[in-house]
């Protein structure tokens, strides 16, 4: 390609860094129906397992050796939060219903001409999700 700007496709991954490896694995995996893409793993530094979307992106879950052990604050510079893509409404119902069954706490943000309709919830460390069904075009 000559000039411009080269071509992205969207995220291979995301990684967080969370205090408790299998606590958070669990929690994506009954929660949000994740598959296992890498099982456990240790480096030097820290532990980490990786996760897989639906459409075969990747969440790395790492506990490093040197967390502090604090919750997450969107507040300090860095991820402030992390939003899934849900393709309808219907389907950001189920959703709500699957929350209600497992006891997971959420609130629903207005419906918006603008940003369309979410569900904001946290995981185990305080991270904030986001479930968003973006309005249509």
């Amino acid at each position: 390609m000559s000039g411009g700007v080269p071509r992205l496709r969207g995220f291979t991954h995301v990684s967080l860094s969370v205090k408790d490896l299998m606590t958070s694995a669990e929690w994506y995996q009954r929660v949000l129906g994740l598959r296992v893409l890498v099982p456990p793993f240790e480096q030097d530094t820290y532990r980490e397992t990786i996760l897989s979307l639906p459409n075969g992106t990747g969440l790395c879950l790492q506990q490093h050796t040197a967390n502090s052990g604090a919750d997450f604050d969107e507040r300090r510079t860095g991820l402030d939060h992390l939003s899934f893509d849900v393709p309808s409404k219907q389907d950001l119902e189920h959703w709500v219903n699957r929350f209600d069954e497992l006891g997971v706490s959420y609130s629903r943000e207005p419906d918006s001409l603008q940003f369309g309709s979410m569900v904001v919830f946290r995981d185990p460390d305080n991270i904030q999700l986001e479930l968003h069904c973006r309005r249509p075009q």
